[in-house]
């Protein structure tokens, strides 16, 4: 883990602490692609946000406009739903988890 401090540059890659804070739905080309929106536990500006209601107006419609403009950008119809709070966000992290477990265990069981 990387120890993050306010407005470092993250490398691809790399390894951060993060504690998730909301969960922005999204369709992109018909199809359910959910985001989770983080921020890094050990960032002096951040990490004192625990849920998605505290975040900055203005910080929110930026990462909704970058999601929806980069989508446009391939050509791609994309719809932002109404961003959820933390506890969507985790309900949809720990949904992910057991379907990974679910998965490795069928493959174990092949």
């Amino acid at each position: 883990l990387a120890p993050c401090t306010k407005q470092e540059p993250v490398i691809p890659g790399c390894f951060l602490r993060a504690k998730a804070i909301g969960l922005m739905p999204m369709i992109d080309q018909g199809e359910k692609d959910d985001k989770i929106i983080a921020v890094c536990a050990d960032d002096p500006e951040y990490r004192h946000y625990t849920d998605i209601k505290e975040f900055p107006p203005h910080r929110l419609a930026e990462i909704r406009r970058f999601f929806e403009d980069y989508k446009k950008n391939e050509n791609k119809d994309v719809a932002v739903d109404e961003i959820l709070p933390a506890t969507k966000a985790y309900e949809a992290i720990q949904g992910s988890m057991n379907l990974y477990a679910d998965y490795i265990v069928e493959n174990l069981r092949r």
